[in-house]
């Protein structure tokens, strides 16, 4: 009989091994270089390029990782640092950044010019650089093969300068196009906001057209409508008379699958046009 403290045999070899120890430097460079495309910039900037050199070396060797910069907020930095990561994400991509996303001012966004010329997504959440207005448009000519275009507007644009027609002027091959204005008091009873009172260049290529916080006239829907043929889903907000639109201009309107319009009538034209 067998004591209770002795051990079967079988069972000796039924006990666990503890695992080996792995080295995750030494994984190879392809592999590692998926396991950081699912990371994303921020993840990789922050955490992956910090663990050893071998992970270092990939992050900095490899453009492909850097592709889409700004898809996912930066974590626990102030806008300065996260102004500072971006231009660093940039020269890793070393000319290969295709869609970028941030808050920019001129200096930010010439230097995101000069390192991203294939750039085809631009979303800029913050442009604030009020004297930069004719710069903004100078550097969006030197990104010929942007598609997808949005930005927030942080002041009142300049009278002088259109800026929609100004936008399609320099970026012709868009299919995407999304202007964010913002609210300035014009007097204690309306807003100011950005005229859209003209015609446009010809945009061959425009599907989506979304124009916020606009000052929308007859003539300027008329001008969008005849200049995008393509256009599929154009949505506006402000302010806009439909009373004034004439039965060809409805006709035009119908051509557009997803159609919305401001309902608001500019406070200082209410009186005029019978609304008071």
């Amino acid at each position: 009989m067998l004591s209770s403290s002795a051990t079967p045999p079988q069972l000796k070899r039924m006990k666990p091994t503890s695992p080996a120890a792995r080295d995750w430097a030494a994984l190879p460079q392809d592999v590692l270089s998926t396991i950081f495309l699912k990371l994303g910039p921020s993840e990789i900037m922050l955490g992956a390029e910090l663990v050893c050199t071998a992970w270092r070396r990939v992050a900095l060797e490899e453009p492909a990782l850097w592709r889409r910069i700004g898809e996912q907020l930066w974590r626990c930095v102030g806008v300065d640092a996260e102004m500072a990561m971006e231009r660093v994400a940039l020269d890793h991509a070393a000319g290969q950044c295709e869609a970028f996303r941030g808050c920019l001012d001129y200096d930010d966004l010439l230097y995101l010019v000069q390192r991203a010329p294939s750039l085809k997504t631009l979303d800029i959440k913050r442009f604030s650089n009020y004297e930069g207005t004719e710069e903004l448009i100078v550097a969006l000519e030197k990104l010929p093969l942007l598609e997808n275009l949005q930005i927030r507007f942080t002041y009142s644009v300049k009278g002088d300068v259109e800026m929609l027609q100004s936008i399609c002027q320099a970026c012709p091959n868009l299919k995407k196009l999304v202007l964010i204005f913002t609210d300035v008091y014009w007097d204690k009873d309306e807003f100011y906001k950005e005229p859209i009172d003209g015609e446009i260049p010809l945009m061959h290529e425009l599907r989506v057209l979304e124009l916020y916080e606009c000052d929308l006239s007859c003539r300027g829907l008329k001008g969008i409508v005849d200049s995008c043929p393509l256009l599929e889903s154009l949505h506006i907000t402000g302010y806009f008379n439909k009373q004034h639109i004439h039965e060809n201009l409805q006709v035009k309107c119908a051509r557009v699958h997803e159609l919305t319009l401001p309902t608001t009538v500019k406070p200082s034209n209410r009186y005029f046009h019978g609304f008071l």
